[in-house]
């Protein structure tokens, strides 16, 4: 079993959140360790960004394992000021392998979020609450059923839009 900040495909290798992002984020473009920090901190409203010393070994361990490569150094005939790096193939293989499993993923986060309230109490309103559990709802809504729920959401949100 992987810990609950790990990510994985059923038969893949545990990625923690972070080289997730990092794949995600490269899955999207070429980017630098510090363009990756930068847009984690904006994310989360700079709550969290990763140190260079949690960030560039991870980049190193991801190329080493053929998921990233540098890109040229070269842009426009000038020389970069930070080396960018480009997602693999293998890369965008084991990217969207742990994709394919987002429910279980969800799951786990939302395993994560009953931790976080046993340790530090609720600190959310009580409306929270209920879109959580709506939210596990939804994520084990059935396929056929996703039509049906989707107009359910949508008449709660523009009942919810005339409180306001």
């Amino acid at each position: 079993m992987t810990s609950l900040l790990q990510f994985a495909s059923k038969s893949g290798r545990a990625r923690s959140l972070l080289a997730l992002y990092v794949l995600h984020s490269l899955d999207k473009s070429e980017k630098s360790g510090y363009d990756i920090m930068r847009e984690i901190e904006k994310l989360t409203s700079s709550a969290w960004v990763p140190s260079k010393g949690t960030l560039y070994p991870l980049l190193r361990q991801l190329e080493t394992e053929g998921l990233i490569v540098p890109a040229p150094k070269s842009e426009g005939g000038r020389a970069r000021a930070r080396t960018g790096f480009m997602l693999t193939r293998t890369g965008r293989d084991t990217l969207k392998k742990i994709r394919a499993h987002s429910k279980e993923h969800h799951k786990k986060m939302d395993h994560y979020r009953h931790l976080i309230t046993a340790i530090f109490g609720e600190f959310r309103s009580p409306g929270m609450d209920v879109l959580f559990e709506i939210k596990s709802l939804v994520d084990g809504m059935p396929k056929e059923k996703e039509p049906e729920m989707i107009g359910i959401l949508r008449h709660c949100r523009d009942d919810l839009k005339k409180v306001t």
